[in-house]
């Protein structure tokens, strides 16, 4: 085995995940794609599968570890699993790249694999100088050292390598799993927060980035990040950037031919997807205009939903994330065209007005109210999502984010989403603390109406029929994923081990704890509906 690549992404600090555990992400499947179209022999292995491959890991000549920065004590308790091979970091993780060369990674990957690492597996190799890579890191004599390099992959880099569908198969569970399959890179939002930053700055409002040349807006006179303060996208991966619609369908059939159920059409925004070509040689910094390119979504939603499985009701193409401010009429029905019946997730994070501008968003609360209603009329089921302990949060904010999470569930959001801030580095908001928990904080009593307002809609699952897919056993039970997405269903019956791996029907007979339900094969026998 000449390398390997280890999946750390959302595992944190531990070796596994404990949530989002039915998610296999598009990154280290391209960097697998890379490797072997250098001629390499290579293989993918999940986190919380390196101790059953250990030596498998122990064998090879290279060892490629992906991450987020919030899975640094994953990846620095993993490099126990080798000794003395050249060892490279990457993924979003790059951002903490002096912390990973100092547990002890030889190099690490800044941003964008296409460039830098097909360059750096090349000079390893020959045991040549890496000095004049772009974009790697390594610790020197005293300190690291950062190569500099553009600051996001374009052509002919981009889009030059194709992801590794085999790899899918590493996953435990992959024939239930959502398999991302991406097809934007990058954010359209380059707006910058407006509140005051951990080290005293504020934005002067220059207005460059909401109203100058498409060009300038990657630039800031006092170097605030682009987008959301609290999110990375835009500055560790720039510009939304479109992927070929000829190499997402042959990617996302493969994976249907495989056996995959669920494939998720990944991106920060779907609905940024060919904007980018409408306003070239311009970089997409804009969030609101152009509109959709409801041309080429229709191209891409058609070509990719044209499978017998799709046809068939036996697999199934999700998106993500939108922009609320992009959501018309008209996206909204083409969305319900060749979507209908699978959630969307649409961002909130703050319901005061005040504070969802200050934040960065490119929307407003009524765009987003107004998003949920339309894509809920259309066929889909909106979930909405909300940020916590984000700086400027307070009291009125709290009461305007409660009010607004009734109105996008009055409107017709299935699930509200709470998540506690989080500050990045690379982020505008990077140095802000880490507030506490919400019942030990002024977002108590959003915490509390969240939880209401879940408990109901899990409540509504009672006594419906759904289907979902066995993947694992836990006891008596047959721990299932909803299809096409929802709660987890754990589901009682006699030979739990039959199910896994198989679609069948459930009754839901009640609910274990918020996302997770509990159910009854609706034969209750030998006859379950299995496919």
């Amino acid at each position: 085995m000449d390398a390997v690549i280890l999946d750390c992404l959302a595992t944190g600090d531990r070796l596994r995940r404990v949530s989002t555990l039915d998610a296999i992400g598009a990154g280290p499947r391209l960097v697998l794609g890379i490797l072997k179209s250098m001629g390499y022999d290579a293989a993918l292995i999940p986190c919380s599968e390196v101790k059953k491959r250990a030596s498998l890991i122990r064998k090879a000549s290279y060892v490629l570890v992906s991450g987020m920065s919030t899975d640094l004590g994953s990846m620095e308790r993993i490099r126990e699993f080798w000794v003395g091979k050249p060892s490279i970091a990457g993924g979003p993780s790059f951002v903490d790249y002096d912390r990973l060369l100092r547990m002890g990674y030889d190099y690490v990957v800044i941003g964008e694999a296409e460039l830098p690492l097909p360059l750096l597996m090349e000079r390893l190799n020959e045991g040549a100088d890496v000095s004049g890579i772009p974009n790697v890191a390594w610790l020197g004599e005293n300190s690291p050292i950062r190569n500099p390099g553009p600051p996001y992959v374009t052509e002919p880099h981009l889009w030059r390598f194709a992801p590794d569908t085999e790899a899918v198969r590493s996953y435990p569970g992959w024939w239930g799993a959502r398999v991302y399959v991406e097809v934007v890179r990058g954010c359209s939002n380059f707006f910058r927060p407006t509140l005051r930053l951990a080290d005293g700055r504020r934005c002067i409002f220059c207005d460059i980035c909401r109203t100058g040349p498409l060009g300038m807006r990657t630039y800031c006179p006092i170097n605030i990040p682009p987008g959301c303060g609290y999110c990375s996208v835009p500055a560790l991966f720039g510009p939304a950037r479109s992927r070929p619609l000829k190499a997402i369908i042959e990617e996302v059939h493969d994976l249907l031919d495989m056996g995959v159920r669920r494939v998720v059409l990944s991106a920060p925004d779907i609905l940024d997807y060919g904007r980018d070509w409408l306003v070239k040689p311009e970089p997409l910094t804009d969030p609101r205009n152009p509109p959709p390119n409801l041309d080429a979504l229709e191209a891409l939603l058609s070509s990719v939903t044209d499978h017998p499985r799709i046809r068939g009701g036996d697999a199934y193409v999700l998106v993500e994330n939108i922009k609320p401010n992009l959501v018309d009429e008209d996206v909204a029905r083409l969305l319900g065209k060749y979507l209908r019946g699978t959630p969307v997730h649409i961002g909130l994070e703050t319901g005061d007005e005040e504070h969802h501008r200050a934040l960065g968003r490119p929307s407003t609360v009524g765009e987003v109210i107004r998003a949920v209603r339309l894509l809920k009329e259309a066929g889909l089921i909106p979930y909405v999502y909300v940020i916590h302990g984000l700086p400027g949060e307070n009291e009125r904010t709290v009461r305007n984010t409660i009010k607004a999470v009734k109105q996008v569930r009055e409107a017709g959001a299935e699930h509200v989403t709470l998540y506690r801030f989080t500050p990045l580095r690379g982020t505008a908001f990077e140095g802000f603390p880490r507030p506490p928990p919400a019942v030990k904080s002024v977002a108590r009593p959003l915490y509390e109406a969240v939880r209401r307002l879940n408990r109901e809609a899990n409540a509504a699952y009672v006594g419906r029929v759904v289907k979902v897919v066995g993947v694992a056993r836990s006891g008596n039970s047959t721990v299932s994923y909803m299809l096409p997405h929802g709660p987890v269903v754990r589901v009682k019956w006699g030979r739990p081990e039959e199910l896994i791996g198989k679609a069948f029907l459930v009754r839901v007979t009640g609910v274990v704890k918020e996302r997770v339900l509990e159910g009854v094969p609706i034969s209750g026998g030998d006859d379950v509906g299995l496919s």
